[in-house]
Parts: C-alpha cells; sequence; structure tokens
C-alpha cells in the first residue's frame, strides 16, 4: 500500500491525538468500491486477533485476510477540500476478486 504525505500526516495525528498509547488502525472494510472508498478505520491500543499486520510507512493496519491482496497495491490519499474532505482508499479492480464490488 502506498500512503500519500497528506494521509501519513493525519493518520499520525490521529493517532497521537487519542490520548491513548496506540499502536495503529483495524481495517473493518471500506464504503464505497475500488475506484474510490471511504476506509472503516479504528484505532486500536492492541493488536486485534486473526487480522494480519500490514506496516507501512511505520504506521500499523490491522486488516482482514480477504483484504491481503487488496492492501498490497491499495491507495491510501487525504482530500482536504470541502466537499470532498477525508481518507480515501482505492485499489486496481480485481474481477471477482474485489471484497467492494462483488
Amino acid at each position: 500500500m502506498t500512503i500519500s504525505p497528506a494521509a501519513h500526516a493525519k493518520l499520525s495525528a490521529l493517532l497521537k491525538k487519542s490520548g491513548r498509547e496506540m499502536i495503529g488502525y483495524r481495517f473493518d472494510g471500506a464504503i464505497g468500491n475500488c475506484r474510490g472508498s471511504v476506509p472503516l478505520l479504528k484505532p486500536v491500543a492492541v493488536a486485534p486477533a486473526a487480522f494480519l499486520t500490514v506496516v507501512v510507512d511505520g504506521i500499523a493496519f490491522f486488516i482482514p485476510e480477504e483484504y491481503r491482496d487488496v492492501f498490497a497495491s491499495a491507495a491510501l490519499d487525504y482530500d482536504e477540500r470541502l466537499f470532498n474532505r477525508g481518507l480515501k482508499l482505492s485499489w486496481p479492480h480485481r474481477e471477482g476478486g474485489c471484497p467492494n464490488c462483488r
């Protein structure tokens, strides 16, 4: 996975702002499709059982097994514009293997 500098800064700030010793983010899926979705991320203090650990640029993500291949080619960005504000996740479409396009 690649993370844009803006997304990296936002995720790092959110972990620090949590006020607790968070070690990364649990990925609970995404709203949207492979061409652009909002990732469902939750800061966690303990690695969740049965999730894979993926560390990108020093930020740990805990992902379900079904997203292993998706995360290998995904891109995470942060858009600061008023109407598109927020984290955006995208990945190349996989016919029959794209979790959000089934």
